[in-house]
């Protein structure tokens, strides 16, 4: 499988079938996530952190200034991918199209990464040692893979 592929024109997906109906259904309920409560779901913690951890009211401004758009990004990126998976569009992907790509492949890594209980390198490999959630694990190691391939599509020479 090769998620990507240069062509003169520039990216192309490369993706079968069923790997296309898998991550168009990842960011289908990627989307559903940030269209719900995210005050409830520990994933909003990891997609908007604290931008500052010892101070709880410079947080909370800090959010009120940037929540929205954040969010507002986050689900056009994954809309742009989902209309990519579904045929809504196709050619070459253009650069805003890589970027969304990088951008909803990450958030939908540490959505499932959250899932897993992975926090850090260590927990990583735990997680893989401790055989937990061995299909969703298996789902999140292959999302590092279509993003590392993506990465070094883009940046290898034309």
């Amino acid at each position: 499988m090769i998620p990507f592929v240069r062509r003169a024109d520039g990216l192309h997906l490369g993706l079968s079938s069923g790997e296309r109906d898998l991550l168009a259904s990842l960011t289908e309920q990627l989307r559903q996530v940030l269209d719900g409560d995210l005050s409830a779901d520990p994933v909003a913690e990891r997609m908007f952190p604290d931008a500052y951890p010892d101070d709880d009211a410079a947080s909370a401004e800090f959010r009120q200034y940037t929540r929205s758009d954040l969010l507002t990004l986050k689900t056009t990126n994954a809309s742009i991918v989902h209309d990519w998976l579904t045929g809504t569009r196709d050619g070459a992907l253009a650069g805003e199209d890589e970027q969304a790509w990088l951008r909803t492949l990450t958030d939908l890594r540490l959505t499932i990464a959250t899932r897993l209980g992975i926090e850090d390198a260590d927990d990583e490999e735990r997680s893989v040692e401790a055989d937990a959630g061995v299909g969703l694990r298996d789902v999140y190691d292959w999302l590092g893979y279509v993003q590392e391939h993506l990465v070094t599509t883009m940046t290898a020479p034309r």
